[in-house]
Parts: structure tokens; C-alpha cells; sequence
């Protein structure tokens, strides 16, 4: 008897690579199938019909891809267009389970089978796909990232060539000219951000709920909200915490104790954008001021209380997205009011 029955897919740029396994009573995986197909609208046709002529008709079935760059989306999107079960796991956590497969080879093939492997054995969270508006904007908000790393690049290199003994006109010239179109792009996503959100008045109403939030302008909620698709999956500040990758990372053995960390295994985007509102926060927010101060009294580095906060900031916005609420900096303080009546 087939309890279930998953499709791993292993996803590249011209192909991908797929394997039909099955768990039946005695749970136990068998392989029911294994093909390559082109990474493409005709190979996305295909690999229904192959899995449809495989599968068993009594039991669903379910695909598992890992995140591999812009690869897997047009895959992803096409499969739940089509009502299928799509499980998407970081390639962090696949290549952790594949390696306690103990293989001996590593192949195209063999890392479909370990997806295929993993999403029978694991309680895998459905995907979905993000909605329009936010695809939309999360590809604004990663330009916009793009762009700030090469005109941090570029301001090196100007500073670097400004600094040399013979410094060559013509080069601070270009560097001039290159960082003034960076800023004038960067001027133009900005603005195609806010026009975007207008678009939108329920959205855009949570959005100036958000940026009510002491140090969290409209870029960092952007951000947020674009990567985690409104938070439409989460359900909870711990998943919220995994999936940003601010989960604690222990290291202890008997009576060896290392360091604590956070995981890192998550969005690096949503890292990458709270870090200076964190630090504004710090300053201009008073509740994440006195946060910061009391863990940071406990850590011996600072930077582990910022971190703090940045996640502080995640829940806090959050919150005031899924609640429809602004900003109260005396929520805190009243809640521990009403605790104690």
C-alpha cells in the first residue's frame, strides 16, 4: 500500500532532472521512475504526462525542489498553476539530508532522488507562489540592493583613485558620472516602488501602518513584505524567525559549550535590509533602545544585541501587518500594566 508518493526535482538552467518515489506501509521508498526533461514550457508539459502515466491514481502526489537562483520559478509557478503540491526546501537543508544519505557520488540525478527521498520523509510546508504586486516588487527591491553594492564598489574605487600619487582625470571623471547614473536609477526604482504600492489601497494602507514603526522607511517594509509574499505562509513569529534565518544556531556536547549564533539558513535579504534601521531604531525608538541595552548588558559583543533587534523589528512589523495597527510605543509598557492587575 503507497502511503505517499513525491516527484524530487532537481532544477539547472537548460534542465532538470526528476525521480518518482513512493512510501509504502512498511515504510520503505521505492523509486518509481527517473527522466530528464528541458527546462522549459514543453518540459513542464512532459513531466506531467510522465508522472501521470507513474504515479498511483489513489494517493496525491507532491513535488519537492530546492531554491536554486531564478531556475525553479517558472517550474514552481507552472506546477501550482496546474493545482500541484509544491514543497520548496533551502539548499542548505537539502544538502544536509542528502549527505546523511551517505552517497558515494554526487549527480544531477541523485540529488532528485534525494528531494524526491526527503519530501516523503519530512513534514515539508506547502508553497505558494507570490502574488503579482509583490513579485513585482521583490524584483524592484533586488535591483535596488544590486545597484547600492555596485555604488558602494564604485565610491571605493573613485576614493582609491583620488588617493593615488598621480591620480588619472579621466578616470575620477567616469566614476563621477557612473555613481550619478547609479543614483538617478536607484532615484527611479525608489519611485516605482511607491507607485506600485498606490496601485494597491489595502496594501497601501498596511504599508503606512508599517513605516509607522521608529526607523523603518518604506524601502526595509518593501523588502520585507516582498520576500515573505505579505507573510501569506507564515504563521507565526518562530517560522517568521527560521525563515529570515534569525533562528539560534546552539553548539554544545556534554560539557563543551560554543558559541550560540544565529542560523543564517534563511532569507539574506530581509538580514541585509533590517541591519541600518536596526541601528537607527537603536537611537530614535525608545522600547528597541532599552531592548538593546538590556541584552546587551548580558552578550558580550554589541553586535549580538543588534541582531536582537533586528529580529525585534521583523516581529514588529509583522504584528502591525497582520493586525492592521500602528506603532504604540507604550504597548510594551501597558501590557506588563495589565498583567500585573
Amino acid at each position: 500500500m503507497v502511503l505517499k508518493q513525491n516527484v524530487g526535482i532537481d532544477v539547472s538552467m537548460d534542465s532538470f532532472d526528476v525521480n518518482l518515489s513512493t512510501l509504502d506501509g512498511k515504510f520503505k521508498k521505492q523509486c518509481f521512475g527517473t527522466k530528464k526533461f528541458n527546462n522549459d514550457h514543453v518540459g513542464f508539459q512532459e513531466l506531467i504526462q510522465w508522472v501521470d502515466k507513474r504515479k498511483t491514481k489513489e494517493v496525491e502526489v507532491s513535488y519537492t525542489l530546492e531554491f536554486t537562483g531564478v531556475y525553479y520559478e517558472q517550474l514552481a509557478y507552472f506546477l501550482r498553476g496546474n493545482d500541484e503540491i509544491v514543497y520548496m526546501v533551502i539548499p542548505s537543508k537539502a544538502k544536509k539530508y542528502c549527505e546523511s544519505l551517505s552517497y558515494a557520488s554526487k549527480t544531477d540525478k541523485l540529488d532528485a532522488q534525494s528531494l524526491s527521498w526527503m519530501g516523503l520523509e519530512r513534514e515539508l510546508r506547502r508553497w505558494e507562489p507570490l502574488s503579482g504586486l509583490f513579485l513585482n516588487m521583490r524584483t524592484l527591491t533586488r535591483e535596488r540592493e544590486e545597484l547600492l553594492k555596485e555604488r558602494t564598489v564604485t565610491k571605493n574605487r573613485l576614493h582609491a583613485t583620488q588617493k593615488q600619487a598621480v591620480g588619472h582625470v579621466n578616470s575620477v571623471r567616469r566614476y563621477k558620472a557612473r555613481i550619478a547614473m547609479l543614483n538617478a536609477q536607484i532615484e527611479e526604482i525608489e519611485d516605482e516602488i511607491k507607485d506600485l504600492l498606490k496601485e494597491n489601497e489595502l496594501v497601501y494602507k498596511k504599508f503606512k501602518n508599517v513605516i509607522t514603526i521608529p526607523g523603518v522607511a518604506l524601502i526595509t517594509a518593501a523588502t520585507v513584505i516582498a520576500e515573505t509574499n505579505g507573510f501569506a505562509a507564515i504563521l507565526n513569529q518562530k517560522q517568521l524567525t527560521s525563515y529570515a534565518g534569525y533562528d539560534v544556531k546552539f553548539n554544545e556536547s556534554g560539557k563543551f559549550k560554543g558559541k550560540t549564533k544565529i542560523s543564517k539558513q534563511g532569507n539574506a535579504h530581509i538580514r541585509r535590509v533590517l541591519h541600518f534601521p536596526a541601528q537607527t531604531a537603536i537611537t530614535y525608538n525608545k522600547p528597541l533602545s532599552e531592548f538593546y541595552e538590556r541584552v546587551n548588558e548580558q552578550k558580550e559583543k554589541p553586535m549580538i544585541a543588534g541582531v536582537a533587534v533586528q529580529r525585534k523589528l521583523l516581529f514588529l512589523i509583522y504584528t502591525l501587518w497582520k493586525t492592521d495597527q500602528v506603532f504604540d510605543p507604550y504597548y510594551e509598557i501597558n501590557k506588563r500594566l495589565d498583567n500585573k492587575k
